[in-house]
């Protein structure tokens, strides 16, 4: 509430009046109670999907190896391999060994491997796992 005195009016009490006609600097009003939080259980599931292929001739890189050339943990042939999207990731292992990622590319139905000039050879497996993340809120 303004008080009007003389005709001005009086900053609230313990508003500072900085300049006439302008608004005036008060403190901040202390908070109000907290209301409830309700903090929900998020549970976030991995999904893991692992590929097969067990090179039947040398293979010079760089090499693209079609998805229908796959298996799954099943036994299955693959029929293709699921989108990487931003929850997920992959790794290659070839002949038991984690790859560089800057050495392989995916897309969902070849493999691209490129080693620089090296040469995979026949009966080397082949693994590609992927995992993709998704999250599941239980209020």
């Amino acid at each position: 509430m303004y008080l009007k005195k003389r005709g001005s009016f009086l900053p609230p009490p313990g508003c500072s009046d900085l300049f006439p006609y302008r608004p005036y600097q008060c403190p901040p009003e202390p908070p109000g109670p907290p209301g409830p939080v309700i903090i929900p259980n998020i549970i976030v599931m991995p999904t893991v999907q692992r590929y097969f292929y067990i090179a039947n001739s040398d293979i010079q890189a760089p090499a693209s190896i079609p998805a229908s050339q796959f298996t799954n943990d099943d036994g299955e042939l693959a029929a293709k391999f699921p989108d990487l999207g931003q929850n997920s990731y992959s790794n290659l292992y070839i002949n038991g060994m984690l790859q560089e990622g800057s050495l392989y590319s995916i897309s969902t139905s070849v493999l691209t491997i490129n080693l620089k000039g090296t040469t995979i050879f026949s009966g080397t497996p082949i693994a590609l796992e992927i995992v993709q993340f998704s999250a599941r809120i239980i209020p």
